[in-house]
């Protein structure tokens, strides 16, 4: 009998596991369709000028005027486009008042490390940096796998903005236009159901084994 309510008890943890990764799930889809929403909105809308905000919302329509810096460009390793490995080319734009943003141009199959001349206007969806996954290398100047603005700041010695803009459009031939935010998938439902229908599996097992065990008692 002991034995038969610690395998119970341990069953109801289970369940509540089930049910509380379940309702995870359902939260994670609000937010992704939150998101998603923000995303098409920010693409719509007109942007605005980089100068005049104040502070940047992750995803916002951007355009800024002003030049590239020279030697003021990284490049993002590994990065896919289409099936093919490559990197993403950045560089450090002044903007007319007196602005430094980080600017996404593009990618391409080898390093670019020089940047269009002349006065531009650019424009682009404005992004704060995305922090690091478990499996992404660390950065180690002049090798970068992620955006550190921080850490690009003490690098070029500039008080970089704390975001970065990603070019709707490419302005070279060797250079693809990123998209800002691909469109994610949502499917927080069907991993929501998934748990929930595990819980109720055990539920179910549960009260076939209880009543079994019930059956089994001496009158």
């Amino acid at each position: 009998m002991p034995h038969s309510r610690l395998f119970s008890v341990f069953c109801l943890f289970i369940i509540g596991i089930f049910l509380s990764l379940g309702t995870w799930q359902l939260v994670r889809k609000q937010e992704k369709e939150r998101f998603i929403s923000d995303l098409h909105a920010a693409r719509k809308a007109p942007a605005q000028d980089a100068d005049k905000v104040k502070a940047v919302r992750s995803p916002s329509s951007l355009f800024a005027k002003g030049q590239f810096l020279p030697d003021k460009t990284i490049t993002l390793s590994t990065k896919t486009h289409k099936g093919k490995v490559g990197v993403y080319v950045l560089s450090v734009f002044q903007t007319q008042g007196g602005k430094y943003i980080l600017i996404q141009r593009g990618w391409a199959q080898a390093p670019m490390l020089q940047s269009p001349l002349g006065f531009l206007t650019l424009e682009g969806i404005g992004r704060l940096p995305s922090p690091p996954t478990y499996f992404q290398p660390e950065n180690v100047p002049p090798t970068y796998f992620w955006v550190d603005l921080f850490l690009l700041s003490k690098e070029f010695k500039l008080p970089l903005e704390p975001y970065y803009i990603v070019l709707k459009t490419s302005m070279e031939s060797r250079l693809l236009a990123t998209d800002a935010f691909p469109l994610p998938s949502n499917n927080h439902l069907q991993y929501a159901l998934t748990w929930y229908s595990l819980a109720f599996i055990l539920v179910g097992m549960l009260l076939y084994g209880r009543k079994k065990s019930l059956q089994k008692e001496p009158m």
